[in-house]
């Protein structure tokens, strides 16, 4: 878990191509910046 404004790194393999996004299931959350995109080669 992660306080507000808080950040953190990790690591994965990413082994399938293309655009993705991340995000809190809970819209107030989504809306304050709990989402994000990767893109992958």
């Amino acid at each position: 878990l992660l306080a507000p404004a808080e950040q953190a790194e990790i690591a994965f393999v990413a082994d399938n191509p293309g655009d993705w996004m991340l995000h809190c299931h809970i819209l107030e959350h989504k809306f304050g910046g709990m989402s994000g995109f990767i893109r992958t080669a």
